[in-house]
C-alpha cells in the first residue's frame, strides 16, 4: 500500500505545482512594451491593455466604421491579435486572428503583416 501511496501523492502535489505555473500569458503582458496608446498620425488607433485586451477603430475606405475589440499576445517579436468584435471589414484581408511582426524603436511602433506580403505600418506612442 505504502508502494503506491507515495507515488500518488507525489504526482498529486507535482500537479499542483504545475497548474499554479500553468495559465493565461496575459500577465506576461503586463510588462510588454506594446501596453498603451498608440496613434497613427494623429488619431489613436492601437490600445493595448495590459491585460491582454485592446481596442483599434475600424475602418472601410479610410472612413470609420466602428470599434474592433481584440486579445493580443507576443512571442518573441510576433504579435498575435484575435479579434473578439466588431465589424468585419478587417477580416477580409486577414480572417480573424492577425499575425504581425513588431519592432519598437523610440516611439515608433512599426507592424509589418505576417500574412499579407507588403503591408507595413508605423505608429507613434500616445498619451
Amino acid at each position: 500500500m505504502r508502494k503506491i501511496l507515495l507515488p500518488a501523492l507525489l504526482l498529486v502535489v507535482g500537479l499542483f505545482v504545475l497548474a499554479a505555473c500553468g495559465g493565461s500569458n496575459n500577465d506576461d503582458n503586463a510588462d510588454s512594451p506594446l501596453v498603451g496608446v498608440w496613434n497613427f498620425e494623429v488619431t489613436p488607433w492601437w490600445t493595448f491593455n495590459a491585460d491582454g485586451t485592446g481596442t483599434r477603430p475600424t475602418h472601410h475606405d479610410f472612413n470609420p466604421v466602428g470599434t474592433d475589440s481584440f486579445n493580443w499576445s507576443t512571442s518573441g517579436d510576433t504579435l498575435t491579435v484575435n479579434l473578439t468584435a466588431g465589424p468585419v471589414f478587417d477580416d477580409i484581408l486577414y480572417g480573424n486572428v492577425e499575425s504581425w511582426a513588431f519592432d519598437i524603436s523610440g516611439n515608433t511602433l512599426t507592424l509589418t503583416s505576417n500574412q499579407v506580403e507588403g503591408i507595413r505600418w508605423q505608429y507613434t506612442r500616445g498619451n
